[in-house]
């Protein structure tokens, strides 16, 4: 019997028709999963004459579908995150996507944008750096970071096309200016999954030889990040997002300044600070124009040298009401731009004058004591009171 093809010998060859058949998973967005087994083989069939002749199948080609890395870690917050000095768990919020495909772990860094290299991502000047900061991931619980349960510090077997909650965490100590910068880069890579609960994989490399069907390969994808003070470039397993804090705190100022209200000899007549002189010290809180409203403000101003000494007295008249020493102007009251005498024995005060609450000699001795003033940004207070020079 003759052992040569039959396509080739027999004549009346009438049609060829080839087909191909393929063994794969469904595709997702990451593309076909790493791994998958791909095999397929192409059939003839045909016709001798009109008489159709068993079909011809080639033997099956496997091979296996590589790894490619590739992930995307964005900034979540739409403004600078705005922090008060002496605040803890401040947090900028990204999410990190793989968009490879196979599951990964991820390693994460908080990286602090050196001062004076660049802008900040929503404008102005990076010029700060947080005391304390860290990578945290969202465990899946509540809304939002938690500090009791989001204590991740990598992220463990991302699913292809998975997408996760990250922070970065910080604290800030006092003393910061209204309108700092802090500017930070959430660094992600793309780690082996080890298939270990809370234990980071090994890093990755690329497969550099040539093509091997029958294994799989390993090719980065990824493209550069935000982060021009990081390690991230292009094709390195590695992404980036920036996302800024900024300082929202009051800037209060206060000045004092005395005036002569009148003296024994002039009256108010062009008066002078002698002996017997009526003086009005003037007392002026201020917050600055975009700073943050300042609460529970308190004043104080001892008098107790001055008036141990027996240099000067205290009023306790502001200007002819008994046991109403203190005047002050502040924008909490019905109307900001009036000034109403307060008790010196303080306590609560009339209506239309907010919360403010002001004494003489109660709260400290031979002090004037003021709290319950507010102040939002470009708003001011203002606090009179009189003694005389002692004759």
């Amino acid at each position: 019997m003759s052992n040569v093809n039959p396509l080739k010998k027999l004549p009346g060859l009438l049609a060829t028709v080839l087909s191909l058949t393929m063994a794969s998973s469904a595709a997702m967005a990451a593309g076909t999963l790493s791994g998958t087994t791909v095999s397929n083989s192409a059939t003839v069939n045909y016709n001798v004459g009109a008489i159709p002749q068993p079909s011809v199948t080639s033997i099956s080609v496997d091979f296996l579908v590589d790894t490619k890395i590739d992930l995307t870690v964005a900034t979540i917050d739409g403004a600078a995150v705005a922090s008060t000095p002496g605040s803890v768990n401040n947090v900028l919020t990204f999410t990190v996507t793989n968009d490879g495909n196979a599951s990964q772990d991820f390693s994460l860094s908080a990286v602090a944008l050196a001062n004076g290299i660049g802008n900040a991502a929503f404008g102005g000047d990076d010029n700060i750096n947080a005391d304390t900061f860290s990578a945290r991931v969202e465990s899946g619980g509540l809304t939002g970071y938690q500090s009791g349960s989001d204590t991740a510090t990598h992220i463990d077997a991302l699913a292809p096309d998975g997408e996760i909650t990250v922070y970065i965490v910080s604290n800030f100590n006092t003393g910061y200016t209204n309108g700092d910068i802090a500017s930070y880069y959430l660094l992600a890579e793309a780690l082996s999954d080890d298939g270990l609960v809370g234990t980071p994989g090994g890093a990755l490399s690329e497969t550099i030889v040539a093509d091997t069907p029958g294994s799989v390969d390993i090719v980065f994808i990824d493209g550069d990040g935000d982060g021009a003070g990081t390690s991230d470039i292009d094709r390195d397993a590695q992404h980036s997002s920036q996302n800024d804090y900024i300082i929202s705190t009051a800037a209060l100022t206060i000045s004092k300044d005395s005036i002569v209200i009148s003296d024994p000899v002039n009256d108010t007549t062009l008066p002078k600070r002698i002996p017997g002189a009526v003086i009005e010290y003037q007392i002026t809180i201020s917050n600055g124009s975009g700073a943050a409203t300042a609460t529970n403000i308190v004043i104080t101003d001892s008098l107790d040298t001055e008036i141990g000494g027996g240099n000067i007295i205290f009023n306790t008249a502001y200007n002819v009401t008994a046991d109403q020493g203190i005047s002050i102007q502040h924008p909490g009251s019905t109307v900001p731009a009036d000034y109403y005498e307060y008790s010196n024995a303080g306590g609560a005060e009339a209506a239309g004058r907010g919360a403010v609450i002001a004494d003489w000699n109660v709260s400290g001795t031979n002090t004037v004591t003021v709290t319950g003033i507010a102040l939002n940004a470009d708003e001011s207070a203002v606090i009179r009171f009189r003694v005389t020079i002692a004759l």
